[in-house]
């Protein structure tokens, strides 16, 4: 490892993202979004995205406290209506704009190497889900019980660069967007050059074409009931059948009825875990998904299709490459686990589009620390993203006041004076009042 300790990375990193805030154009984002329509007033952008940085690493956030913060960080007072009648669903977009330019990153050249060397950025997508209160089962529909009973389940469609690190897109929607209706959302960020990983739920010939014209790659499982042709006399494949007649397979084919030229790669796996695949297909509860002698067959095999040529990747690069997508999801057990992504405020839809994206901006300085304490550790030592976390997340208000520029003291100081006295009101009495009451014998 270089000189850097972990701790002076951290110390970096935040007054890196401190002054990044500072000079991003946050009012043209803003305006571009439609969450700011006039010369603000009394709050500055930059000090609202300061304060929301901030506060991604607490608990469910609640109007007073954003507002606490926004106020904190402008040195001004600002009250929770302010900032209500501030809100709307804008903020959103405003939001993975700054993400998205908050944690850009540029790969030098030569920083990658062997297999992913031929492209400029890696994008995985993938999606998580969590379930909402009834009430916003409208604007987060899910899934029906037996009972037809509704659901609120709120999806979130999220994309990121293995290599760089940097949030690429994300968007809310409810569980009936399925993965295959979000699968044309990379049309809209992938670049020539690209290689972009997603699971089988994004399988979509006709992204992979638009993809393959635009000049980006990918890399995706074969869907076992796609049709394959052979590219020359266009007559169907028997995938089964040929496999059964060598020990791998690869080669260009026609896939579906679009035809898209593809090249599909075949390599046995081991027995045992080939064994494993077949004992859950058997145990599946859907018998209409009974598997035939043809499917659990292919079950011993892993079966890719790309259109990256063999001259970048031996058959075996691909088996190696698709495990990489495998980053995903323990990005999102950090998220869930120890950066308290769960812990939303949903009262509100408002609240919910406010409280992702504010939860996201912490989750992705996070990754972004973890990336950059890995690359200077060299191969001594390899970071783990959860153990980092889980480390940040029990940091909550050392993170905030960093980012605000404050001392632990002042930060403190600010959260007794804000934050610990019963509400003033006038149809109930708190404890301490209740308590003065009947020691003074007033009842």
């Amino acid at each position: 490892m270089s000189n850097s300790t972990p701790d002076m990375v951290l110390t970096d990193l935040l007054r890196e993202i401190r002054s990044r805030l500072d000079q991003l154009p946050s009012e043209s984002f803003a305006r571009a979004a439609g969450f700011l329509k006039r010369k603000p007033r009394k709050i500055v952008i930059p000090a609202l995205l300061a304060a929301l940085v901030a506060l991604g690493a607490e608990t469910v956030l609640s109007l007073e406290r954003i507002a606490a913060v926004i106020g904190l960080a402008a040195g001004v007072s600002y009250s929770k209506q302010a900032f209500h009648d501030r809100l709307s669903s804008k903020i959103e977009g405003f939001l993975i704009r700054v993400a998205t330019a908050l944690l850009q990153h540029t790969v030098a050249a030569g920083d990658q190497r062997g297999w992913l060397s031929s492209f400029p950025r890696v994008i995985l997508q993938d999606s998580t889900c969590q379930p909402v209160p009834e009430r916003l089962a409208k604007a987060f529909p899910g899934s029906r019980n037996q009972r037809q009973l509704k659901r609120g389940l709120l999806k979130l469609q999220f994309s990121t660069d293995l290599v760089g690190g940097a949030v690429r897109h994300w968007s809310l929607s409810g569980f009936t967007r399925n993965d295959q209706a979000a699968s044309v959302d990379i049309l809209t960020i992938a670049r020539r050059g690209d290689l972009i990983r997603r699971d089988l739920g994004f399988f979509s010939l006709k992204v992979f074409r638009s993809l393959d014209v635009l000049g980006a790659f990918f890399l995706s499982r074969c869907r076992q009931d796609v049709n394959l042709y052979d590219p020359e006399t266009g007559r169907k494949l028997d995938l089964a059948r040929q496999l059964k007649a060598r020990p791998h397979w690869d080669g260009w084919v026609l896939v579906g009825e679009e035809k898209v030229r593809l090249r599909l790669v075949a390599e046995p796996v081991a027995e045992a875990v080939a064994n494993e695949r077949r004992r859950k297909a058997r145990q599946n509860r859907d018998q209409r998904l009974k598997p035939s002698r043809e499917r659990l067959f292919l079950l011993g095999w892993n079966v890719f299709l790309t259109n990256v040529p063999a001259e970048v990747w031996p058959p075996k690069a691909l088996f190696w490459v698709y495990r990489l997508r495998w980053r995903i999801e323990i990005i999102f057990k950090a998220w869930k686990s120890h950066l308290r992504y769960v812990e939303l405020n949903k009262r509100t839809e408002l609240m919910v589009r406010v409280s992702v994206p504010t939860k996201l901006l912490f989750c992705m300085v996070v990754a972004k620390f973890s990336d950059t304490l890995e690359s200077l550790c060299g191969h001594q030592q390899q970071v783990s993203l959860l153990r980092v976390a889980r480390m940040l997340g029990q940091c909550a208000c050392l993170f905030a006041a960093a980012v605000l520029r404050l001392t632990p003291a002042q930060w403190l100081a600010h959260q007794a004076r804000e934050h610990i006295f019963y509400e003033k009101r006038t149809d109930r009495k708190n404890f301490y009042e209740l308590l003065k009451f009947v020691d003074a014998g007033l009842a």
